[in-house]
């Protein structure tokens, strides 16, 4: 989405009007904002952390639209709104809110949630745990090349003695017969 926001063409091919909702994360200048695009009901929405000012909803309108227009749909009368929302209360808690503003819609729930800081350190940790909890098991993969197999008939591994990571031995280019081996990221 942070391409399409800088007018740049869509990569990926789909019919949006199949979907009833598409989600747009933007990073732009290192803040967050969140669009959501609504193809059957020609509109879409747009929620800054910070506050949406006119001229972003008037860019959110455009940018949607063109979207839907490189994807072969006519839509004159598209529109761009936005609900309210709560606002962040320091410079460093956009992305939560974004992720925290699109739970709240997906569940019908209102945008509107405390901003305390110890609010907004709970949602971090929140977030987190979902992400730690949703993450593929990684055991089994090299760190290095991130495969299972190396290639070879037979793989070997080795571990990191400072952490628990370990590596194909020809990732690392080691033998098992080495006793220690300390890896790229704990070497002093």
């Amino acid at each position: 989405m942070s391409d399409i926001w800088k007018h740049k063409k869509a990569k990926v091919k789909m019919d949006p009007k199949k979907f009833r909702y598409i989600f747009g994360v933007i990073n732009e200048n290192h803040h967050w904002t969140l669009t959501i695009m609504i193809p059957r009901e020609n509109r879409a929405l747009f929620f800054d952390p910070l506050g949406e000012s006119t001229t972003d909803i008037k860019r959110c309108q455009n940018v949607t639209r063109s979207f839907m227009t490189q994807k072969g749909y006519n839509v004159p009368k598209w529109v761009c709104g936005t609900l309210p929302h709560s606002r962040q209360q320091d410079g460093s808690s956009c992305g939560p809110f974004v992720l925290k503003f699109a739970e709240c819609f997906l569940n019908k729930e209102p945008l509107l949630f405390s901003t305390s800081e110890k609010s907004v350190e709970a949602l971090r940790m929140t977030i987190a745990a979902c992400v730690l909890q949703n993450t593929a098991n990684l055991k089994d993969l090299c760190h290095l090349c991130g495969d299972k197999n190396s290639g070879k008939k037979v793989t070997n591994w080795i571990g990191c003695d400072v952490c628990p990571r370990w590596f194909h031995c020809n990732c690392v280019q080691r033998s098992r017969k080495n006793k220690h081996f300390i890896c790229a990221v704990c070497e002093p």
